[in-house]
């Protein structure tokens, strides 16, 4: 195995900087008349529930315009209008998000963070969805990819560090026992330079979730060549031992027995987290693999 580090191609969507983007989108929650169900002293700013995103995921969370918009910033809006809170998101880095938690610089972090026992120990994780990794090729470049012992020798992007990277260690792991040329790493600071590199022709495929290889199939841009590497749970992240992460994972809890989590999940094709939805350390089994 190589393992190099992919200098962006272009631009990358606002992620590099960071920044305060608007969320929701033109349908702003009316607060009017309520009272925040949290405390002043458990939120960074009074009577706002900020949170931190990589906005280069679409449909998840990216930008659109001057806004962060995406189904992870509909659920946080949700949550958020429900303990009668405004919502702020933050677009960051993916490597910056557990230093501002920590760092009280925002209050929970909603980027599609999976839940690892290790992360589990510095910080409060209450998981609430579950997403595979996929392996999405030029159009076209999907023929003859039916394995993971097929990517053999091919150059794949990944964003680094995270559970991707890990996964895709993980699948050349498996190419080099089964005694196949190992994949060439290459490693990017976002998901847009991996993928602007693969437009370009740079590297043979990137590795990203389930969710997103799925969008850009259905636009036409890209196709998944391999999908459900490693499934597992994705975490809201609080700073450790934060009573917000409570409130929040008991608003949550709410939002699925009324069915919101369920219609909005549905309409982009994710999978929610079974349960329960609560602080949560040590390994987690999910249909029979542990995390």
């Amino acid at each position: 195995m190589r393992t190099t580090r992919l200098l962006p191609v272009g631009a990358a969507i606002g992620a590099l900087v960071l920044a305060s983007c608007s969320g929701g989108g033109e349908d702003e929650p009316d607060l009017s008349g309520c009272e925040p169900a949290v405390s002043d002293d458990l939120l960074i700013t009074p009577g706002t529930l900020t949170f931190s995103t990589n906005a280069t995921l679409p449909p998840m969370q990216y930008v659109d315009g001057d806004e962060v918009v995406g189904m992870r910033v509909e659920l946080v809006t949700e949550i958020a209008t429900r303990l009668c809170l405004e919502t702020e998101v933050m677009n960051v880095p993916f490597d910056a998000q557990i230093p501002g938690v920590q760092g009280d610089r925002w209050d929970l972090i909603n980027t599609g963070m999976f839940y690892t026992e290790e992360r589990a120990e510095t910080l409060d994780l209450v998981p609430y969805e579950v997403q595979a990794v996929a392996i999405s090729v030029q159009d076209g470049e999907a023929e003859g990819i039916e394995t993971v012992e097929d990517l053999a020798g091919l150059t794949i992007g990944v964003e680094a560090p995270g559970y991707e990277f890990d996964s895709v260690n993980a699948v050349n792991d498996e190419i080099v026992d089964a005694g196949l040329d190992p994949l060439d790493i290459n490693t990017s600071l976002t998901n847009a330079d991996a993928f602007q590199a693969l437009s370009a022709g740079q590297i043979d495929g990137v590795a990203i979730v389930e969710a997103v290889t799925s969008f850009y199939e259905e636009d036409g841009r890209f196709t998944t060549a391999i999908s459900g590497l490693h499934p597992g749970p994705l975490a809201f992240g609080f700073a450790k031992d934060n009573e917000l992460a409570d409130i929040v994972a008991e608003t949550y809890g709410e939002m699925v027995d009324d069915g919101f989590v369920q219609e909005l999940f549905d309409s982009y094709g994710v999978t929610p987290y079974p349960g329960p939805y609560e602080v949560t350390t040590g390994p987690v089994e999910l249909e029979g693999e542990d995390t």
